[in-house]
Parts: structure tokens; C-alpha cells; sequence
């Protein structure tokens, strides 16, 4: 039986680490990403001494990186895992919440290549991988629309528009727009920084299973 390949960005976020640990559970061959090399050991070495398979490492910061650089680590993933399943875009940037006319123009850029040209150009990347596996890639949507929310907001509108011609457009792989439900982790903490606790929000084990399942799982895709 092949082993299911797994690429996660955000590997070591909130998300991020459940999905990725659940996903290992589960028997996948994990590639993950994140910005910070330490950090991405430390999750490694979680994998490994559970004993499942030992994770691939790459570190990027998605904010600066370049075509080449994903043109660069597809062809790092063909010759070192061969193959490429499940692509997980769960990286994402909320910056401090504030209305589009105090946005500085920096912040705005940053938020606008972390949220939505990064996945654009690591699917565009990868999209030969996936199509060999008829693989899935699924992008995370945020379904709140308040104010003030700045670049970040205008980023998610736009990833899901973005993940709707991707699933038009190529019909030889699955492609999904997975709208998370409020989950307590530090991205949400920043942008709601006066929620409480006990706002009702869906555990983030929960929201990683469901996830798993969508890349794992037979005709899971659009």
C-alpha cells in the first residue's frame, strides 16, 4: 500500500501542529513547512519519538520567498519523497486588527503574499506532482467578514476565489476551500483580542481531524 505524502505550510502553528500530528497518526509521510528551523525540529522530533514516519523539513518564509524558491522545493519533494498527495495551506498572517485607512502599505504586502500569493505560486509549483497522484489541495477559508479585519480579510475573500478557478480549471485534481470553524488559537487571540475563553469555539483537534479526513480519505476533494 502507497504511503499517503502530506505537504503542510504553517506546519507549527495552532492548527498547524494538530493537523500535522494527526495526520503522522493516521500513517502519513509528512513534508512540512514553517519559517522557523528550531521550531520545525521540535515538531519533528514529536513525530519521530511517537514512532511514526520522520517528517521532511523545510524551512521558508513565505512572506519574502520567491517562484523560484517553490519551483525549488517541488523539485526538492520529487527527488527526496517522489511523489506528492495531500497539499495543506494552513500558513496565514493576521497582523493587529485595524481599519484599511491606518493598514500600513508594508503590513498590507506582507499579509497579501503570507495569505494569498504564497498559495497561489506553491500550488502553481507543485501542480505537476499532484497531477501524477491526482492529489487534493485544500486552502483555508475564514468565513468572518467584520470590519477591520484589514489585509487579512481582503486576502481570505480573495482565497476563495482563488481555490475556485484552481478547481475549475484543473479538473485532474481535487481542489477544496475548508472554511474553519473559531478555533482558540493565537491567530484568532490577535484579531479578537477582547473573546474570552469560553466563547464556544471548536477545539482545534477537532478542526485537524476533520481536515485529515478530507486529504486522507478516498474522493475527499471538490
Amino acid at each position: 500500500m502507497t504511503t499517503t505524502t502530506l505537504l503542510l505550510t504553517g506546519a507549527t502553528g495552532g492548527l498547524g501542529r494538530a493537523t500535522s500530528l494527526e495526520a503522522a497518526r493516521r500513517g502519513a509521510r509528512l513534508i512540512l513547512l514553517g519559517r522557523k528551523p528550531e521550531t520545525l525540529m521540535q515538531l519533528a522530533d514529536e513525530v519521530a519519538a511517537a514512532g511514526h514516519h520522520e517528517p521532511l523539513l523545510h524551512a521558508i518564509d513565505l512572506s519574502g520567498a520567491q517562484a523560484e524558491d517553490y519551483a525549488q522545493l517541488a523539485e526538492l519533494i520529487a527527488a527526496h519523497a517522489g511523489r506528492l498527495d495531500g497539499l495543506l495551506h494552513l500558513a496565514a498572517d493576521a497582523g493587529a486588527p485595524a481599519p484599511l485607512a491606518h493598514v500600513d502599505p508594508t503590513v498590507w504586502n506582507r499579509l497579501l503574499r503570507v495569505n494569498l500569493t504564497a498559495p497561489f505560486l506553491l500550488t502553481r509549483a507543485c501542480l505537476g506532482l499532484l497531477k501524477s497522484s491526482a492529489g487534493k489541495v485544500v486552502f483555508i477559508g475564514d468565513a468572518c467578514e467584520a470590519a477591520y479585519l484589514g489585509a487579512y480579510g481582503v486576502a481570505k475573500a480573495g482565497l476563495a476565489r482563488q481555490a475556485a478557478q484552481w478547481a475549475e480549471e484543473q479538473p485532474g485534481i481535487h481542489v477544496e476551500l475548508f472554511t474553519a470553524p473559531p478555533m482558540p488559537t493565537p491567530l484568532r487571540a490577535r484579531l479578537f483580542p477582547g473573546e474570552g475563553p469560553a466563547a464556544g469555539l471548536t477545539p482545534v483537534m477537532d478542526v485537524a481531524r476533520a481536515l485529515v479526513d478530507r486529504l486522507m480519505q478516498e474522493g475527499a476533494g471538490v
